[in-house]
């Protein structure tokens, strides 16, 4: 859980700045945090989208706002979910053996053996576990959370760590809340 707090300056300056109608800036934070937590949002799912070739669709329903009020002036990004099935990302499964590509280097093979290869069943790329016939499993990647937590110290192909660029947002934002009160 990524956790951003509005420190003792930047309630100073809403403050000092709105002197006289102090009872407007729990509304303005509200605002602000809001603000900061759907570009954070945006920022990750830019990132991983960047690094991973995972589609939009498995990806962005797995991150969820919850926003912040004016009796509690924190929003949370939630993201929780099992790994994802590789049939998300670009893949491959000729009869040959299954190829897939999770993090834009290029098609992997799937499997080291040449008696046990992937091959797709109802929608999912699959592999046998041994040489006989059963027990099958389906192949996964890395999580949603995981890949957000990547994407957010600024590992797999960043340009840096997204911590001081959210923050950076966050006071960008107080002052825009201040200079629409004023």
């Amino acid at each position: 859980m990524i956790t951003y707090e509005v420190d003792k300056a930047d309630i100073r300056y809403v403050l000092k700045k709105l002197k006289g109608i102090e009872t407007k800036a729990p509304r303005a934070f509200k605002n602000a945090v809001n603000h900061t937590a759907k570009a954070a949002r945006k920022k990750m799912a830019a990132g991983a989208q960047e690094s991973y070739t995972v589609k939009s669709g498995g990806f962005n329903s797995r991150m969820k706002i919850q926003n912040a009020t004016v009796g509690n002036l924190s929003a949370v990004i939630r993201s929780q979910d099992r790994t994802l099935t590789i049939t998300r990302f670009h893949t491959t499964v000729p009869k040959s053996g299954g190829r897939a590509d999770i993090v834009k280097d290029g098609l992997k093979q799937l499997v080291g053996s040449k008696n046990i290869r992937a091959f797709k069943r109802k929608g999912l790329i699959m592999q046998r576990k041994t040489k006989a016939r059963y027990p099958l499993k389906a192949l996964r990647s890395v999580s949603v959370p995981k890949m957000l937590e990547k994407v957010y110290e600024g590992e797999r192909g960043m340009e840096g760590a997204l911590a001081p660029v959210i923050k950076r947002t966050l006071h960008d934002e107080i002052a825009a809340e201040v200079a629409k009160l004023i």
